[in-house]
């Protein structure tokens, strides 16, 4: 299971203290003097491609940038704090602990400044006496991860959801003729006819669960799709079973359900007699013969492109 939820402490550094040094005034110039002291470092998010959920802080979950140094005598800056960088994967939400959102990392290379390092102290050079410097600012966040993805599968165990994301995707993973091979989301970018799409296969949900965000914790990752295939592998109680779904999905979090295209495929039709395919609103597709699998990517191609314009 992936780890998609984690709440963290960061702190910027504080600001160097200004030096309060002896002067000497000359003719020409002044001599001596303290120097002012060096910026905190900041604390700064960051999207990184080379992450997939938030398993890092489960053993960092305070994360401090750099004081700046203290000012040195003849005016010398004493160096700014280095900065606390922050990766984190692209679809990383980003909320304080009243849940209001601060920021959605869903762009490539997002960077976002959390946390502001205290300015440094003002040394005795620049005027008689010293000024103090400032705390870096310092919050806890809870950051939530959301698979970013175009097209999800959903539906109840052993209806083909993996063979069809391996059909759809040009992949190999592992399919059985048992219930819950796939026990978390997988998701895989996509290139069908010059357009770029992320396609993502689910566990099997379950039915009528007692405690359906702990057993269905994956709906989440359903918030950023825009299409949603649902399936059945059976003709006599697929309209049911659609029903079922979108229920299930929509007990979770109803904003699940809304704005989203949903393909309603019968699946293994290859094992379907012929006259019971053909279902009015319902797509028959068989990843053993190829059964409308070229006729699917071509429709989600086509919505893609609608719901982009």
């Amino acid at each position: 299971m992936i780890i998609d939820e984690v709440k963290i402490y960061l702190k910027a550094g504080d600001g160097g203290e200004g030096s309060f040094s002896s002067m000497k005034y000359s003719s020409r110039r002044v001599i001596g003097g303290g120097g002012d002291g060096g910026r905190g470092g900041d604390v700064i998010l960051k999207v990184s491609p080379h992450l997939s959920d938030l398993i890092k802080f489960n053993d960092k979950k305070r994360i401090i940038a750099e004081d700046g140094e203290r000012g040195k005598e003849y005016n010398k800056k004493g160096k700014n704090g280095q900065a606390a960088i922050v990766y984190l994967p692209k679809g990383t939400e980003v909320v304080d602990l009243d849940g209001n959102l601060i920021i959605d990392l869903n762009q490539d290379n997002q960077e976002c400044l959390i946390c502001r390092g205290g300015k440094g102290g003002v040394g005795n050079f620049k005027k008689l006496y010293s000024l103090p410097a400032e705390k870096g600012e310092e919050k806890e966040i809870i950051l939530y991860y959301c698979i970013p993805n175009d097209v999800a599968i959903a539906g109840f165990a052993n209806t083909g959801k993996t063979s069809l994301f391996n059909a759809l995707t040009g992949k190999s993973y592992k399919v059985a003729d048992y219930p819950f091979t796939t026990t978390s989301c997988v998701w895989v970018p996509v290139e069908f006819k010059g357009l770029h799409f992320t396609v993502m296969d689910t566990p099997a949900i379950k039915k009528d669960s007692p405690n359906i965000y702990a057993q269905n914790w994956f709906f989440k990752h359903l918030f950023r799709s825009k299409i949603i295939l649902l399936l059945s592998d059976n003709s006599e109680s697929c309209k049911e079973d659609f029903l079922r779904l979108k229920k299930e999905i929509g007990s979770f979090d109803k904003l699940l359900v809304k704005g989203k295209k949903f393909f309603y495929l019968l699946n293994k039709v290859d094992k379907i007699d012929k006259t019971k395919r053909n279902l009015k609103g319902i797509m028959p597709v068989s990843t053993v013969d190829g059964t409308g699998v070229e006729e699917l990517k071509k429709k989600i191609i086509k919505t893609l492109i609608n719901m982009a314009s």
